[in-house]
């Protein structure tokens, strides 16, 4: 059993035990360089031996006013940051930069418990990963006052923003697709609205979409495929995650279209390898008879047959940059980087015949601008 509170020592303690100065006490602890480690040893031997096990952190944060931590929040289940490529690559990049700089993380719980731990979080900063514009935890941020950046979404006024040039980069990929032709297309995008909504979708609810990076992508896809001739044809199919499940289901669905669609542009990498084992169950050949698009280029995106074209957006670049803006006074509000649509095997039959991948450059508007 842990000894009570009552029952330990205190810094002052051992230094009145060991007849030295509570500095050299706290130099064990904190500054271990400026002490010979015989002396070190014997100052942590009798800290043990009173239960004494180091520096308050909770003391120290209101000495200083610092915790050394701060929070990532992010809209859905803690485990989704784990589960997700895209969301892992980023919190990858953010506990890179977190320990070259000796900070902790926190990663509150998503959803309706967020709104409460943010408002009593012992944090120095916030990073925003993809909330929609209308979520309540927004207003916890707003609360807090504390210095925050948006990782992609939502675009607040006066905070700094890591992102990508959305509507490049989703152009980049749909004129892709109706340079080779195409007239027939489907949309299979991840959640547009918070209230889990699954199926064919009209265009108001693009429009009125409270996620901003999904409504952009959709919104310009659209753009570009009205702008392929008088007649073309799309159908959009929503699903509320952003997995490989969803794909497969709306790939099922927009293959029973009559005529079906020649080209899918999927607003993930997950859900566009869904549509590629849809097309393959329904005896679609990809590309030959349907091209399929992705965004993000995870892992998988090159392993999957045929290899999947898609848009790369460097994730974890993303997360170090936030982490460098949040601890930069007066750096840029907008930090944008570039993307680069990859084309491989699943949007054109003329690449099967090779593994060899066409990168185009999407440059970031404006022009990206890092911070050391």
């Amino acid at each position: 059993m842990k000894p009570s509170l009552n029952a330990r020592g205190t810094l002052n303690d051992i230094a009145r035990r060991l007849g030295v100065s509570s500095a050299t006490v706290s130099n064990a602890f904190n500054r271990p360089d400026q002490l010979s480690p015989k002396l070190r040893e014997k100052i942590l031997a009798t800290a043990r031996s009173m239960n004494y096990s180091g520096p308050n952190p909770a003391a120290r944060m209101l000495r200083t006013g610092f915790s050394g931590t701060i929070a990532v929040v992010y809209p859905d289940s803690l485990l989704r940051p784990f589960e997700h490529p895209t969301a892992a690559a980023l919190l990858g990049g953010i506990v890179d930069a977190c320990t070259e700089r000796g900070l902790a993380l926190l990663l509150p719980p998503g959803g309706q418990h967020a709104f409460k731990v943010i408002r009593n979080a012992a944090v120095d900063g916030l990073i925003v990963f993809s909330l929609p514009k209308n979520d309540l935890t927004l207003q916890a941020i707003k609360e807090r006052a504390l210095p925050t950046v948006i990782v992609d979404q939502p675009r607040l006024p006066k905070v700094p923003l890591v992102g990508i040039d959305i509507r490049a980069s989703a152009r980049a990929c749909a004129e892709h697709l109706t340079a080779l032709g195409h007239k027939r297309f489907g949309i299979v995008t991840f959640r547009l609205g918070a209230d889990g909504y699954c199926g064919y979708i009209g265009r108001d609810r693009v429009k009125n979409s409270c996620f901003e990076l999904n409504r952009i992508r959709v919104s310009t896809y659209l753009d570009v495929i009205d702008r392929a001739g008088p007649d073309v044809s799309v159908k959009i199919w929503e699903w509320p995650q952003s997995d490989e499940e969803g794909g497969r289901v709306a790939g099922e669905n927009l293959l029973k279209e009559h005529p079906r669609p020649t080209a899918i542009l999927a607003t993930n990498d997950s859900l566009a390898i869904g549509v590629i084992e849809a097309a393959r169950a329904c005896k679609v050949g990809v590309p030959q008879d349907l091209a399929v698009t992705g965004f993000d280029d995870i892992p998988a995106a090159r392993l999957i047959t045929p290899q999947l074209t898609t848009t790369h957006q460097p994730m974890a670049e993303k997360g170090r940059l936030a982490v460098a803006r949040l601890l930069t006074e007066g750096g840029p509000l907008r930090i944008m980087v570039p993307t680069r649509l990859i084309i491989r095997q699943s949007s054109d039959p003329s690449t099967l015949a090779s593994d060899q991948e066409t990168k185009i450059e999407v440059l970031a508007h404006p022009p990206s601008r890092s911070v050391e």
